[in-house]
């Protein structure tokens, strides 16, 4: 077997975060497509392998379309009979069609590849997808669904699974309201000079705690919003990457996580758990962390910038402590310390204002977070650049639905 070659990340593009009803999620992606290509000083032609972020809500405004996302999107770009593959992680798809591109030029299949997702998520709470749940002699319907019967038999919706596993933490730790408004307040100072952020507003942390309670004791601005959102990155050789860029990012470490048999935490779909002697709480999104940290032969003090998925504000603190290796309960010091600040902070997370500034396109969180990171690694941020000089290792980690869970780290290559 031929040793893996080291890929670089030399083209981003990005689309604002927001709403969009008079574009299609192809043409979002397209207008990536373009941008990242423009970035890498590449045409279409130069591509020899694409993964695209399958759409998750068909049955309610995708289509088939949607889910043959490349084939939808090579239509529009040109038809040049490249290797196309179509995934859905929920919201680890970003970084799991990155990690499938990074592959292709790793172990010598190509040697550029893209990554692009574009999504437009269901408004309001995420519903379940089946529509005919009567069985029949071949067909078990709505029994085989465990998101449909989740809904059935509770009608819990995502917030109310975090509210939960919050109120224990509160419970355990001592997590104050304070603590939950300041990890919105203080990312919302990252999103001001953020051009694709859907908020690009500081939130008091008086408005914070005045809004109305959607899953007590998550408020209405600790949680986020469903949006539309697209993003694309190019990857190629290191060797290449020289001829393309003047700042390539090397990819140190990309991975999926999934969980571990006995994970105390209730995950999404289910409506109870079978904890185990030894085994932790979001093991998906901790066998991820282990195993890029282990890839790159790096430790959490190595690392100088962080995106992290802020889907509530107990997902800032809890992935805080998965990405740095902290007790529970350590993040909430980090973060009232001041630490942790998005742009002057010692270690910035969300700089650019994270989920929470954005809303949630759930395909395209994990390419968003890429691309925030090579700006910020490029210095190319303006007035939302970070304080920290020091920018040679950057982690993005993106959550996942039902078990789903991607992380990365990037690394200054120039």
């Amino acid at each position: 077997m031929k040793p893996m070659r080291e890929v670089a990340i030399v083209g981003i593009g990005q689309h604002p975060w927001g709403q969009f009803p008079e574009k299609s999620m192809q043409d979002m992606g397209v207008e990536c497509i373009v941008s990242a290509l423009k970035d890498a000083n590449m045409s279409w032609r130069d591509i020899q392998s694409a993964a695209f972020g399958a759409y998750m809500w068909i049955a309610d405004r995708g289509g088939v379309p949607s889910l043959l996302m490349g084939t939808s999107i090579a239509r529009m770009m040109g038809e040049t009979g490249i290797p196309m593959v179509n995934c859905v992680n929920a919201c680890a798809s970003g970084q799991a069609i990155l990690r499938e591109a990074v592959l292709a030029v790793a172990s010598g299949h190509v040697d550029t590849a893209i990554a692009i997702a574009a999504d437009k998520s269901a408004g309001g709470f995420f519903r379940p997808q089946l529509r005919d749940a009567s069985p029949t002699k071949f067909d078990r319907g709505g029994e085989n669904d465990t998101d449909y019967i989740r809904f059935c038999m509770t009608g819990e919706t995502n917030p109310a699974y975090w509210a939960m596993e919050l109120r224990r933490r509160m419970y355990d730790v001592g997590t104050t309201d304070e603590v939950l408004a300041m990890a919105k307040h203080m990312t919302s100072e990252g999103a001001v000079h953020n051009p694709y952020a859907r908020y690009r507003k500081v939130f008091t942390m008086e408005e914070i705690q005045a809004s109305k309670y959607i899953a007590d004791p998550l408020r209405l601005f600790e949680i986020c919003a469903t949006s539309d959102g697209a993003a694309a990155v190019i990857v190629t050789t290191m060797e290449n990457a020289k001829k393309y860029s003047k700042k390539p990012l090397l990819v140190k470490a990309i991975t999926i996580g999934t969980p571990t048999f006995g994970d105390p935490t209730i995950r999404l779909t289910f409506c109870s758990a079978f904890p185990r002697p030894g085994v932790p709480d979001l093991s998906e999104s901790r066998n991820a962390i282990k195993a890029i940290y282990k890839m790159s032969g790096l430790q959490p003090a190595d690392i100088d910038i962080i995106e992290l998925p802020d889907n509530s504000s107990w997902h800032y603190l809890v992935y805080l402590e998965c990405i740095l290796g902290l007790k529970t309960g350590e993040a909430d010091k980090m973060l009232m310390s001041g630490k942790v600040h998005p742009i002057t902070g010692e270690l910035p997370v969300c700089s650019g204002g994270g989920v929470a500034a954005q809303g949630e396109a759930v395909v395209a969180q994990g390419l968003s977070q890429v691309c925030q990171l090579v700006r910020q690694m490029r210095g190319e941020c303006g007035e939302g650049q970070v304080k920290k000089t020091k920018l040679v290792n950057g982690l993005a980690q993106t959550y996942g639905y039902a078990g789903n869970n991607a992380a990365c780290i990037l690394h200054k290559a120039w």
